[in-house]
């Protein structure tokens, strides 16, 4: 593929994450629990998170569910 000069960044990693004074303090909390879990397990959960919190925010605001 050819390089237009655009770069994306790359992944949060947890030690950036915690080290980020911009994160809230609820997702840095997640971070440290979840840490120590196998990884594959935590990225399902925080999935099933992110699709629950997405659709109740369409709720909220008129669109899709």
């Amino acid at each position: 593929m050819a390089d237009h000069g655009i770069r994306t960044p790359p992944p949060p990693t947890v030690a950036g994450l915690l080290a980020d004074p911009a994160a809230s303090f609820a997702i840095k909390d997640v971070a440290r629990r979840w840490a120590a879990r196998d990884c594959v397990d935590a990225a399902t959960d925080a999935r099933v998170l992110c699709e629950m919190f997405e659709a109740a925010a369409d709720r909220m605001f008129g669109g899709a569910s």
